[in-house]
């Protein structure tokens, strides 16, 4: 692995946002981050979030737009669509929305709803509520509107939409109504239910998602269950019989790769989304919680950790000493787990504001991107394998 190298300027607040997204644009001319003011609270409604290009050759920034749409897990859903167009969240007119802006032209195209997913050919998005995260997962929904249906337990009108991004057109597909209708726990009519995560299959076809839901905001945990859907919301799919699912990724157009405690054992599960066929991934990964995602070969993935309290050891005695997130690769061939880096990660005031790696792969995965706040202030970086 080559020089840890700093991506956006020295001494300003920078990110760039989730795993599952890719950095640069398809030629990798170009690379994306965003840039605020702060980092040691959660955003309020007026705070803004600078959306920044910069050409990769020259390191030149240009700032492009800003959002009141953005946290700091995922913020503005910041990636790129085919012909080096860029997409990120927004508000408009008292209501979430979209942008889509043509980096050459400038041209700029609003979409009635937000995105949470974008199929790989850049025509369809999945969008949920993110006013209702703000309320019940802190730290990954939006702050700027209030939730319509903030005292609804499971509306019969919220829930995942699908969008055409080519047309604007959008329609509720899966409503949490129905989600709660699957139900039988006891814990259900007095729970909040509400959808998190949401990725689309490489074939752009279908897509996952989480349902989660707890009976208040403020209090840990709550339940998970794992589904597939098709963009119409008629084959859906609640794949695994476990409450903890957390990071996932797809591995192909039928498989996926998700950290799960299921059946009494924790770590990362493949689980087929036709059959539900679910099997334990390898007794040499790590069992900690980790954000993951597959190399276009598929014999690599891509994770890292958080910091632990205290000097503990995963299962296989592998010591993270407490403060620092490491940067990984598996080999899924070798069974080997390799450290490429790891980053200290002072404490901050509250989890909901932590700086995770989310680490990324480059278009030709001969390179990721993360960001990390390992010298003092949030900021994004590379590596080049």
């Amino acid at each position: 692995m080559k020089e840890l190298k700093a991506i956006s300027p020295q001494g300003k607040y920078c990110f760039f946002g989730y795993y599952d997204k890719c950095q640069w644009d398809e030629k990798e001319e170009y690379l994306l981050f965003h840039e605020v003011a702060f980092q040691d609270r959660l955003p309020l409604k007026e705070d803004r979030a600078k959306i920044c290009l910069m050409e990769a050759k020259t390191g030149k920034v240009e700032i492009i737009d800003e959002t009141c749409a953005w946290n700091f897990q995922q913020g503005a859903m910041l990636q790129w669509l085919p012909g080096q167009r860029v997409l990120y969240n927004s508000v408009r007119d008292g209501r979430f929305i979209s942008v889509i802006r043509d980096i050459h032209t400038g041209g700029r195209k609003e979409i009635g709803r937000p995105a949470s997913t974008v199929s790989p050919d850049g025509n369809y998005a999945v969008s949920i509520n993110f006013a209702r995260l703000a309320t019940w997962r802190a730290g990954y929904g939006y702050e700027s509107l209030p939730d319509p249906w903030a005292k609804e337990k499971w509306p019969k009108d919220d829930g995942v939409y699908s969008v055409d991004l080519n047309t604007g057109d959008y329609r509720l597909i899966i409503s949490l109504e129905r989600l709660r209708g699957l139900r039988n726990e006891d814990d259900v009519p007095l729970s909040f239910g509400r959808i998190n995560h949401t990725d689309f299959a490489p074939d752009g076809k279908h897509f996952l998602f989480l349902n989660r839901w707890k009976k208040e905001a403020k209090i840990p945990g709550g339940k998970t269950r794992f589904f597939v859907s098709d963009l119409e919301g008629k084959n859906m799919n609640d794949m695994v019989d476990t409450y903890r699912i957390s990071h996932f990724a797809w591995k192909n157009e039928r498989e996926a790769i998700a950290w799960m405690d299921y059946r009494g054992k924790q770590g990362f599960w493949l689980v087929d989304t036709e059959t539900n066929n679910v099997r334990f991934l390898s007794e040499k990964i790590q069992t900690l919680d980790g954000h993951c995602s597959y190399s276009k070969d598929k014999r690599y993935i891509l994770l890292d950790t958080y910091p632990l309290e205290g000097l503990k050891t995963d299962r296989d005695g592998f010591v993270y000493p407490d403060g620092y997130r490491y940067l990984k690769i598996f080999d899924t061939a070798e069974g080997k787990d390799t450290v490429l880096g790891k980053y200290y990660s002072p404490p901050l005031i509250s989890d909901v504001i932590r700086c995770d790696l989310h680490p990324r792969w480059g278009r030709k995965h001969d390179k990721i991107s993360f960001d990390s706040i390992h010298e003092g202030y949030r900021r994004t970086y590379s590596v080049s394998l």
